[in-house]
């Protein structure tokens, strides 16, 4: 049976509602609720975002698609462990990420976001905050 974080429902979930998403949009209004959340990380990136954007929605994209690779899944979220640590991120940045992050997709689908969908993505950002804060604590 393929490692899998996630129930094939719920992987299926995910990546149709990933799929749907306006990314630049979304992106956008991502960083804008998460500094408002944690004031204190807007030091930690640059002035223009547009580049950030990109980069935010791409590691989105290969996450969602990696759901049912779990030595992918692993190593991509330990490297960006080991980046967001080099970066300066703190615990609480995840913690405000992941509240933008629903927050952004609560926002997106509104009325479509069900109970099913919200719990799916929580159990994702769960599974990728927990291993960048271990690896990230392991580093410093």
């Amino acid at each position: 049976m393929p490692y899998r974080l996630l129930t094939s429902t719920q992987i299926d979930l995910v990546r149709r509602s990933f799929d749907s998403i306006r990314r630049r949009e979304f992106a956008e209004t991502f960083y804008r609720r998460f500094f408002e959340l944690a004031p204190s990380a807007r030091a930690l990136f640059p002035s223009d975002l547009e580049g950030q954007y990109l980069t935010l929605m791409n590691m989105i994209a290969a996450l969602v698609g990696a759901l049912d690779k779990r030595e992918l899944f692993q190593s991509m979220t330990t490297y960006a462990g080991l980046q967001h640590a080099r970066f300066g991120a703190k615990p609480a940045h995840f913690r405000a990420f992941g509240e933008a992050l629903l927050w952004c997709l609560e926002q997106h689908f509104d009325s479509s976001f069900t109970p099913e969908l919200r719990l799916a993505w929580v159990t994702l950002y769960d599974a990728v905050r927990k291993k960048m804060i271990s690896v990230a604590a392991r580093a410093a």
